[in-house]
Parts: C-alpha cells; sequence; structure tokens
C-alpha cells in the first residue's frame, strides 16, 4: 500500500495569494480632486443622529455657535459676504441640524450671488425645519429671492404669495 501523499501548492502560487489578500487590507490613497469653485452636495441623511451640539430645535447653540453667529453678522453688515460665509460655513459644521444656520447660509450665497450654492443650502434648511412654521415659512421666501434672481419671477410670485402672509 502507498503512503497517502498531499499535494501541496507551488511556493509562487502561495506568494500571489498572500500579495493579493494582503492587497486587500490596503487603504487606497484617493485622488485629489481640483477645486472648481462648486459648492460641495450636502450627503447628509436628514434623519442622521447628530452630530455632537445643541438640539436645533431646543433654540440653544452652542457658545462656538453664536461666536461664529456674531462674526458672520459683522461681516455682512460690513458687505463682506464671502467672509460671512465661512464663518456660516464653520457653524454648520459644528450644528448640522440647525435649520437656521442654512438659512443663514442660503442668504449670504444669495447676497454674494452665488445662487445654486444659496438654493441648495436653502432646500436644506427647508429639509431640517421639519414642522416649525416659522422656519418653513422664511426658507420659502428665501426661496423666492433665489428664484426672482434666477429671473424665474412668476415662480417667485407664487412663492410669495403661498408663504407671505402670515397665518394665524
Amino acid at each position: 500500500m502507498r503512503p497517502a501523499h498531499r499535494k501541496s501548492l507551488p511556493l509562487g502560487v502561495l506568494l500571489l495569494i498572500a500579495v493579493c489578500i494582503t492587497g486587500c487590507g490596503s487603504n487606497p490613497i484617493a485622488p485629489e480632486v481640483e477645486d472648481q469653485g462648486q459648492p460641495v452636495p450636502i450627503d447628509r441623511d436628514p434623519d442622521e443622529n447628530p452630530v455632537d451640539g445643541p438640539d436645533p430645535t431646543s433654540g440653544a447653540s452652542s457658545a462656538a455657535t453664536e461666536s461664529l453667529l456674531a462674526a458672520a453678522e459683522e461681516a455682512a453688515g460690513q458687505q463682506q459676504h464671502e467672509s460671512a460665509i465661512v464663518y456660516l460655513e464653520r457653524a454648520v459644521r459644528i450644528e448640522p441640524r440647525n435649520p437656521d444656520l442654512w438659512l443663514r447660509l442660503s442668504a449670504q450665497y444669495l447676497a454674494s450671488r452665488s445662487l445654486l450654492a444659496a438654493a441648495q443650502h436653502a432646500h436644506k434648511g427647508i429639509a431640517l425645519a421639519g414642522d416649525n412654521p416659522e422656519l418653513q415659512r422664511r426658507a420659502w421666501l428665501l426661496m423666492a429671492d433665489i428664484e426672482q434672481a434666477q429671473g424665474n419671477f412668476s415662480q417667485a410670485q407664487a412663492l410669495r404669495r403661498r408663504w407671505g402672509p402670515v397665518r394665524g
């Protein structure tokens, strides 16, 4: 009777498998993306858990957010819209679920004539406003201003008719 021999894989095949397995665990290097001045799409889900920070529905804001808001208001008052945008973007990173911050950011983009970014941020504010009628109203009136700036006068007028009157 013959003894049972185990067939073994050639050493080259074993090395190839080891290299493939090791390569699968490495982190690929992300290609550099050139900034083309376009707004970055917001890909956060409104139902996500918020990042650490105050609850936007409570009306409370962090001290950092309040400081950034004050700086943004001062810059906007001096017609320095780009600076105001920088401050507001920082505030949004601190409190990404705060619809008021998104609407303020949208208004500054509108003031700087960046209409696409203004519309994107206004829509984010609308999505986060939930059932708050005053925030909804403010957001849609901001959208009316954006529509008008884009030359869509009938759409702007329709939004103002619907959201302009205060309903009590």
